[in-house]
């Protein structure tokens, strides 16, 4: 009995000694919850769309990877990977070297996010990628007994014969990109993978984000579009323009003074007695705003230069607004005070596929699933950060990117007359020029791949990317230089 009271005594001793560590350590609690963690399992892969990992995770999962920081910030809306240990800012940097130690602070934080983002990115392409491409059906059913998930290799993605790197990735046998190929930005796009090379590059059809069947409803091609659209929603209505000012309309600072003004195009020769100023908002960057449509001419365009003659062009709204529920046409007053332009219009975009899309079925499906979208559009830019808003992204628009001649791999910049300040002598990106291929409202803007919808934000970032760019090639001259000097 006293061997046994002694036990006990040592025991509850350790029960005590253990629960005070884990509640007063920061240690004791992430190893705690590790513990939890490890007794929970890994988490199955959602089995509909509803239950989709949105980047939140158990208590227990957010303590072990991130300690009581990550668990604070559980209730906010963002994603909690950002929170771990050594994946936010400098305050949770953790001492040491990585180890896979179930308890190391580093190995804790850096592979739990990158579990995070495996699980979005699995779940994003299951339920929320829907490929126009042809990848749809195999993606679905698989290929020759291998899942869809587990494929690494598609047919649509496979360059042509008649594309001139064909033969270099290798014909009609096994496509790898290798060489040139895969050592630098490809000018079209191809090998950013190198076993699928047409992937994301110029001419490649866009994607959707939601279910072939479920895009266009207004052709309601399903009973459940159909009862969704119901005349309700297509293009053009809710009307664009007429959102774009009730939402985004600023008044100027001086009311009276919008006259001479001229609504924001100020007075001829730039007077500066035209005072254009609008109302500051504190709360936003206008740089951001510039710095989002910098990024979109990198990613995509829908359109294709000089094919818009004619009839290429479709009104943009303006026409009517919704009334107690109705859409009812607006009246010249209307117009007037909103301030719309009755007369705008944008250029259409080409279709790549129209007509009905093939249907089929998988395993325990009820209804049909379509193989693309009713229409398909194709990217006539570079996917995603490959700078081709710089650079280019075709023949076409290469040629109108500048090269210095003194030093061919920088950009071209003319610095100003008698510059002194730093910007003046790394110079401004020539204008546009005679035998450029351009449209004739580019006129005087700076010479660059993608020249479209410029404003005074897509100069300066232009400007300073290039900027950049020569920065980049004089670093690494300089180091090419010392090592063989």
């Amino acid at each position: 009995m006293r061997a046994t009271g002694k036990a006990l005594l040592i025991t509850g001793a350790l029960v005590v000694a253990g629960t005070v560590w884990v509640k007063t350590t920061e240690a004791g609690y992430r190893a705690y919850n590790c513990v939890e963690a490890a007794v929970h399992g890994i988490r199955p892969l959602s089995e509909g769309r509803g239950g989709r990992f949105l980047g939140k995770v158990q208590r227990y999962h957010a303590a072990c990877r991130g300690g009581h920081a990550a668990v604070a910030l559980a209730e906010t809306p963002w994603v909690d990977w950002t929170n771990y240990f050594d994946t936010s800012d400098s305050t949770r940097l953790s001492a040491g070297p990585f180890t896979w130690w179930p308890v190391n602070k580093l190995a804790l934080g850096v592979n739990g996010a990158l579990i995070d983002l495996e699980y979005e990115r699995m779940e994003l392409i299951r339920y929320n990628l829907f490929d126009n491409s042809g990848t749809y059906r195999d993606y679905v059913l698989g290929r020759n007994g291998t899942a869809g998930p587990l494929l690494r290799t598609w047919e649509s993605m496979r360059l042509p014969p008649t594309h001139p790197n064909f033969a270099d990735v290798g014909g009609t046998g096994p496509q790898v990109c290798k060489g040139a190929l895969i050592r630098s930005r490809t000018l079209t796009g191809i090998c950013n993978d190198t076993q699928n090379p047409l992937m994301g590059s110029t001419g490649t059809l866009f994607a959707r984000n939601v279910e072939f069947e479920t895009t266009f409803p207004d052709e309601e091609l399903t009973v459940e579009t159909k009862a969704r659209h119901n005349g309700r929603i297509n293009l053009m209505t809710p009307d664009p323009q007429v959102i774009s000012r009730k939402l985004f309309t600023r008044a100027a600072r001086t009311p009276a003074d919008t006259t001479g003004c001229a609504d924001g195009f100020g007075k001829p020769g730039d007077a500066v007695d035209a005072n254009c100023e609008y109302a500051k908002a504190p709360f936003f960057n206008v740089l951001a705003a510039y710095w989002i449509q910098f990024m979109t001419h990198d990613w995509f365009s829908h359109l294709d230069e000089g094919r818009n003659a004619g009839d290429g062009y479709m009104k943009v709204g303006c026409s009517s607004q919704k009334v107690n529920g109705v859409e009812t046409p607006l009246t010249p007053e209307e117009v007037a005070r909103l301030g719309c332009r009755p007369d705008d219009a944008m250029e259409r975009i080409a279709v790549a596929d129209g007509g009905p899309p093939e249907r089929f079925r998988a395993p325990g499906d009820t209804e049909d699933r379509f193989t693309r979208a009713p229409r398909t559009f194709r990217n006539s830019n570079t996917a995603w950060w490959d700078a081709s808003q710089l650079y280019g992204y075709d023949d076409r628009s290469r040629r109108r990117v500048k090269r210095d001649p003194d030093d061919p791999a920088k950009l071209l910049m003319v610095a100003l007359p008698n510059a002194t300040t730093d910007g003046d002598t790394q110079g401004y990106l020539p204008v546009l020029g005679a035998g450029d291929p351009m449209s004739p409202e580019w006129a005087g803007q700076e010479a660059t791949g993608f020249p479209d919808n410029w404003t005074i934000g897509m100069s300066f970032y232009h400007n300073v990317f290039a900027r950049e760019h020569n920065q980049f090639v004089s670093e690494l001259e300089n180091r090419a230089h010392g090592a063989h000097g």
